[in-house]
């Protein structure tokens, strides 16, 4: 059991002596958690600090204070400053000297200079020093007698024990110690008696048990008890403040909003969002927000700390409720994850990576430059999509003016050249290089382009030297350089599109590689050709625009690269059916554009654990609900989420993010992990990489071949439309462990 050491505080004085007030800065805490952060458990420490409080009523203090009137005088203790009257005519407010006991506590017979009245002497026959300490001793107590704020009948008792002999009392010690801060008119000493060497506390033999009893079952001890005020106490009964900073205090996190019971509770329904677990009178739930108010949706939160997931469960429920939806992860590790959990949907799953080991060695062809099957008025803004995703993507700027030059003229001649090429020797992005640094190849294809570009060529490029459009010559070579990019953009004949997948409710995944300036091209691309693809859904009835939630991670990888694309996105993509949920982990890292864009449209914000700089602007956003420090101190998966709810922003309230496999049914290991790849290859038309690049070798030699044979004039497909909506949503895959009445 090892030693055990016991201590009991009481007052020094009788209790209407005062202790001192202690303020809370310097927290008077910190000295406590001091003791606490020396406590070894491994050394078998053990530590208890009781302070019992127990209020005392209106009729219990004025009983008490006349008893303690009665005693002052008895014992000859000084009266009230200059009244002449002992200490019950002053708390009556009696007396014969003409004086209220007010004004006898107010110490205004003390301007009476020629005599004191209560020895008869001259007062200058005493000593300064001492009529000063004199004076404050009698206020001090005259505010006790009268002092009308609570207070409580008080024990303090103080155990500790340890394995290691000598440490219990040097513990005790140290906690009697912290009591020091309370020490004024009053102060708390250890309760016993000493007989010569010895001390009898509460330690001795036939003291320990009550002691314990009185410490473990909550137990007064009989006898008069000691009395404090509440604001004696205040330095006891708040926990620690900011003011104390030691690590092993634990932390509330700050004060929150509660959540509010508006929101409806998530079971699976196919119209409502998930997007955290809250707590409502100790029973947990997860809250969703409606589909029908989510337009755009953005979550902060450092790397790691369950955005990510989050994320990943609202995907999962999106796409099993038949919607169309894309998820771009630059680092592939989140697809990866979330594959098993689409296995029921994989004839509407199309993936697009360049991930190291992704595909079996197959991939999707996407050709930019492709003109089959799109409306010949289409070709300026293809062509300005192409030249805005490199240009964003280099960060080229207005000092690049001569290399943007060079690439419009080169994909406006490609895209004029695809048009009178069938659809299987169409110009890929690799084709930028031959116009540009073979003479010869230029040449054979200048028939085929208009007079405008056949001037240039001819009349002004030659004028230009070499370094002029190596900036441009450097990026096709570097993304010649990968077979999964040189395969994926490579192929003449796309097997994706993009508005294929709005219309027919697909599911896409895009899987990067990192965060490379090659990898933030290719986000470029995708994300040029989202907000091509939903604004030319303007010939779509409103009632078949069918939404498409598209969820970008880590986007601040790639904003830049995008060149302001988002903030058209979210400020024009929301009547053609786009819906964007942006994961990053600062939001101060996007471009002001962006950041302003998300402010302003979002439907739902939450965020994480994040830097103080942007702490301070989600703060600001909620309106001062939550402090930047609250923020800054959420653990890993707890959220702060502000939602729209029938039409009205809700009070910012904490919530804890979701995981895939506590809100679905996890995947049995490896199920259908090759049948799903196989449909994957057949909804995404994925082709074996070597097969693609050989054919891309001999690609410049052929379009040559095809523009010297007798024309053939290539139709152009007539406009796409949508198929019907998918089956109902199965909401037996989710877990609906939890109810929360009729409001759903």
């Amino acid at each position: 059991m090892g030693e055990v050491a016991r201590a009991e505080l009481v007052p020094a004085r009788p209790d209407v002596w005062p202790f001192r007030d202690v303020p809370l800065t310097p927290d008077p805490m910190q000295a406590f958690a001091a003791v606490f952060a020396g406590v070894r458990p491994d050394l078998g420490d053990e530590v208890h600090v009781a302070i019992d409080l127990l209020p005392m009523g209106r009729t219990q203090m004025a009983r008490r204070r006349r008893k303690l009137a009665r005693d002052l005088d008895r014992q000859g203790a000084t009266r009230p400053p200059g009244s002449g009257m002992w200490w019950g005519q002053a708390l009556s407010g009696g007396g014969g000297s003409g004086m209220s006991w007010g004004q006898a506590l107010s110490g205004g017979a003390l301007s009476n200079t020629s005599r004191s009245s209560n020895t008869g002497r001259p007062r200058d026959q005493v000593g300064a020093m001492e009529r000063l300490e004199q004076r404050d001793r009698d206020r001090s107590l005259a505010s006790t007698l009268t002092d009308q704020t609570p207070h409580f009948q008080t024990q303090i008792l103080l155990r500790a024990r340890s394995d290691v002999a000598g440490r219990p009392p040097v513990l005790v010690r140290s906690l009697v110690a912290c009591f020091e801060a309370w020490a004024g008119e009053n102060w708390w000493r250890v309760d016993g008696t000493r007989l010569g060497p010895w001390f009898l506390g509460s330690d001795v033999w036939w003291r320990r048990r009550h002691f314990d009893v009185r410490l473990d079952h909550l137990r007064w001890a009989s006898g008069v008890p000691t009395v404090v005020s509440a604001a004696t106490l205040a330095g006891l009964l708040v926990p620690p403040t900011t003011h104390c900073p030691s690590p092993n205090v634990i932390r509330s996190g700050g004060v929150v909003p509660p959540p509010p019971r508006s929101l409806p509770e998530f079971t699976g329904q196919a119209d409502l969002l998930p997007w955290g677990e809250v707590t409502y009178d100790d029973e947990t739930r997860i809250v969703g927000a409606r589909l029908a108010e989510t337009y755009f949706t953005a979550s902060h939160g450092r790397s790691r700390f369950g955005k990510t997931e989050s994320a990943l469960v609202r995907f999962v429920h999106v796409a099993r409720a038949g919607h169309g939806c894309l998820f771009l992860d630059p680092h592939a590790d989140a697809l990866t994850r979330v594959k098993p959990y689409l296995a029921d949907q994989s004839d509407r799953i199309i993936e697009l990576s360049i991930a190291r080991g992704t595909g079996g060695g197959r991939q999707v062809g996407w050709n930019p430059f492709a003109t089959a099957g799109q409306p010949s008025d289409s070709m300026e803004d293809q062509g300005a999509a192409i030249v805005d995703s490199i240009a964003a993507a280099m960060k080229w700027g207005a000092i690049n003016n001569r290399a943007l030059s060079i690439t419009q003229m080169a994909t406006q001649s490609l895209l004029e050249l695809s048009q009178q090429l069938p659809a299987d020797t169409a110009p890929t992005i690799f084709q930028l290089a031959t116009m540009l640094s073979d003479e010869d190849w230029r040449n054979e294809i200048l028939p085929a382009l208009s007079p405008a570009l056949q001037s240039y060529w001819i009349n002004r490029f030659p004028k230009l030297g070499g370094e002029a459009f190596t900036p441009i010559t450097n990026v096709v070579d570097r993304l010649r350089q990968s077979p999964s990019i040189a395969a994926l953009l490579g192929q003449s004949q796309s097997t994706y599109s993009l508005r294929d997948a709005m219309d027919r409710r697909q599911i896409v995944l895009v899987r990067l590689r990192g965060t490379s300036q090659i990898d933030k091209l290719i986000a470029s691309f995708v994300t040029y050709d989202l907000l091509r693809a939903t604004l030319s859904r303007w010939d779509l009835d409103p009632a078949r625009r069918w939404p498409m939630h598209v969820f970008l991670d880590e986007v601040q990888s790639y904003d830049s690269a995008a060149g302001g694309l988002l903030a058209s996105a979210l400020e024009e993509g929301g009547k053609f059916g786009l819906r964007m949920h942006l994961l990053n982990q600062q939001p101060t890292r996007l471009a002001p554009d962006t950041l302003a864009a998300v402010l302003t449209n979002r439907s739902h914000l939450a965020s994480t654990n994040v830097g103080y700089d942007s702490a301070r602007l989600l703060s600001r956003e909620w309106g001062g609900d939550v402090t930047p420090e609250t923020i800054m101190q959420l653990d890993k998966y707890e959220f702060i989420g502000q939602l729209t709810d029938r039409g009205h922003l809700t009070t910012p309230f904490r919530m804890r993010g979701l995981s895939l496999d506590a809100t679905y049914d996890p995947p049995p290991e490896g199920a259908q992990v090759d049948e799903l790849e196989d449909a994957i290859d057949r909804n995404s038309g994925r082709r074996p990489i070597r097969e693609v690049l050989d054919e891309l070798a001999t690609l410049d030699d052929r379009i040559v071949e095809h523009l010297h044979s007798p024309a053939t004039v290539v139709p152009i497909d007539q406009p796409r439309e949508p198929v019907a909506p998918r089956g109902p949503y199965r909401e037996d895959r989710v877990r609906t462990s939890y109810s929360y009445g009729d409001d759903q």
